[in-house]
């Protein structure tokens, strides 16, 4: 796990291994956090007599473990079990525990493939580009992706062509851009569709296409000159720098130095985007 995570209480000699995600864990305050981290997708099936004996055995809260067990064994619903674990140790306070019980009770209403899409959208919302974008993708081939409505097929597009944004891939961003616009007609879409096509240098098919979607001449150029504005200020950044040198420490294996830089240019941008989202409101 990549947060640092300080645990008061017992170290298990043997882990346990969480169903859902794979992740070994050792202590109670491990478990809290990677339950709470994949909350989005937990059903009564992940905590199981197995975890309870965990509990109670290899970590030594013999009452909680207990307590636990006899919630699996006589079926209790997934909120009480979470709510043994999470007062167990202290990796949560009250005020935590209740707020993580409210967001359960949201994500109960929810569908499955809603909760898939609501885990990818927290992933986005910290900054975790990447991950977001696998999660996205996993989503548009979903068994239940038919489930998405037009606008929020268009809105996982949209924020995958962000990835490939970052990734440099403009053509395949802006290909990602156009569909997103086509589904969920939102003008940020289509700026970033436009956007990606300068990027990309392709200067002819973004005069073609800006007439062809919008309706003043006035307003392709309004766009083309923020466009050009946006893209001077990112050269004249160093943000262009700053991801080849992403590329060199990521080649060289030096994740450290690679994790701080990502973490600097990912709060920049995420400065940037929320400023621009004030702004048009």
């Amino acid at each position: 796990m990549s947060k640092v995570i300080l645990c008061t209480g017992k170290t298990a000699k043997k882990p346990y291994v969480l169903k859902s995600s794979g992740v070994r864990v050792y202590t109670i305050e491990e478990l809290c956090y990677c339950l709470r981290l994949g909350l989005d997708l937990l059903d009564e099936s992940v905590i199981d007599r197995e975890m309870a004996l965990f509990i109670k055995n290899e970590l030594g809260f013999e009452e909680r473990g207990a307590l636990l067990e006899e919630m699996v064994l006589t079926k209790a619903d997934l909120k009480s079990r979470l709510v043994v674990i999470f007062c167990t140790g202290d990796y949560f306070d009250r005020d935590e525990i209740t707020g993580i019980c409210e967001e359960l009770d949201e994500l109960s209403k929810m569908s499955r493939i809603g909760r898939l899409k609501r885990r990818a959208d927290r992933f986005m919302d910290d900054g975790n580009i990447r991950k977001a974008a696998e999660e996205y993708r996993k989503l548009l081939v979903d068994k239940d992706s038919s489930q998405l409505s037009q606008q929020e097929y268009g809105n996982v597009l949209h924020n995958i062509g962000i990835a490939d944004i970052r990734a440099r891939l403009y053509s395949r961003a802006a290909e990602d851009f156009r569909e997103a616009y086509e589904r969920n007609e939102n003008i940020e879409s289509l700026k970033c569709y436009l956007y990606s096509l300068k990027l990309g240098h392709n200067d002819k098919l973004f005069t073609s296409e800006a007439m062809r979607l919008l309706d003043s001449g006035d307003l392709v150029r309004k766009i083309e000159a923020e466009l050009d504005i946006a893209d001077e200020k990112a050269a004249g950044s160093g943000e262009y720098e700053q991801i080849d040198r992403l590329k060199i420490l990521y080649q060289q294996g030096r994740s450290r130095e690679f994790d701080r830089l990502a973490d600097d240019i990912i709060s920049t941008l995420k400065a940037r985007y929320r400023a621009g989202s004030e702004n048009m409101e």
